[in-house]
């Protein structure tokens, strides 16, 4: 809260950049710290998510590393890995944590590629551009981005960096069923598991628009991009839901799958 109202007394400017200083990456190194101390002392496994820069991606390495006894999981965000503060988008782009520096990006990235990081999320935050109005320190935070998935995760990682498309189903269906403990109901081709996948046209190249997100959102701080790896087709449970870009099921479709209350992760 100080260093927040410090930054906003000493500067005029309504950039990602001085989002970001009023909230420094250090803060999410130092929740880091806390947090893991907090469940090595209850002995509770944590998920360490939406690590946006270097210093919180470091602090996360190291605390799986000295407190092994603990299931820690590593997560980041698609707009992290996909947006900087070096291309000022304004309130657009609001979100928490913020857009940090294309360096902290590209280390996301290394990280990823490198296993630390099991899970990448949308953290989907559906709302209207009408809600972004005023200047970055009183607008509404947050925006929606799950129909980018694989596109950004195909073109930033598969094409641009070399991430197997094998490390893309991990991240996406794998680790997130495992971790959840939905495995091998959901994150598996098995014998037995639910027939759920996608098919992606890594070929197809689009350039990123509002109504591409199919959802209510009339706005993405994604727009103008150019991607590849869109999906022409989901399949849920053996029945196709979506096809060529329209959205086929009926309302009803999805049911609640429960998670087992003493689940427990294990390693694999």
């Amino acid at each position: 809260r100080v260093t927040t109202e410090d930054v906003k007394k000493r500067s005029t400017s309504n950039s990602l950049r001085s989002y970001s200083d009023a909230r420094p990456s250090w803060e999410e190194e130092l929740a880091i710290w806390e947090v893991a101390l907090i469940a090595h002392k209850v002995e509770c496994p944590i998920n360490l998510l939406h690590l946006s820069s270097r210093e919180a991606m470091d602090a996360a390495k190291e605390v799986a590393r000295r407190f092994k006894e603990l299931d820690i999981l590593l997560e980041v965000t698609l707009h992290h890995l996909g947006l900087s503060n070096e291309k000022d988008l304004g309130p657009l782009a609001k979100v928490n944590p913020p857009i940090r520096s294309e360096n902290d990006r590209d280390y996301l990235w290394q990280n990823l590629k490198a296993g630390y990081v099991k899970t990448v999320v949308s953290d989907h935050a559906c709302i209207t551009k009408n809600l972004k109005k005023g200047d970055m320190w009183t607008c509404l935070p947050g925006f929606g981005g799950t129909a980018l998935m694989f596109p950004i995760l195909v073109t930033e990682g598969y094409y641009k960096r070399g991430l197997p498309l094998q490390k893309i189903a991990e991240l996406t269906s794998y680790w997130p069923a495992v971790y959840h403990g939905l495995y091998p109901k959901k994150g598996s081709f098995m014998i037995g598991s639910d027939a759920d996948f996608t098919i992606i046209n890594l070929e197809e190249e689009r350039q990123v628009k509002p109504h591409l997100l199919h959802s209510a959102q009339d706005f993405t701080p994604f727009e103008g991009m150019r991607l590849k790896g869109w999906p022409e087709y989901t399949i849920l449970r053996g029945k196709t839901i979506f096809a060529k870009g329209e959205l086929i099921a009926k309302p009803g479709t999805g049911v609640y799958i429960k998670r087992p209350v003493s689940f427990h992760y294990q390693r694999h």
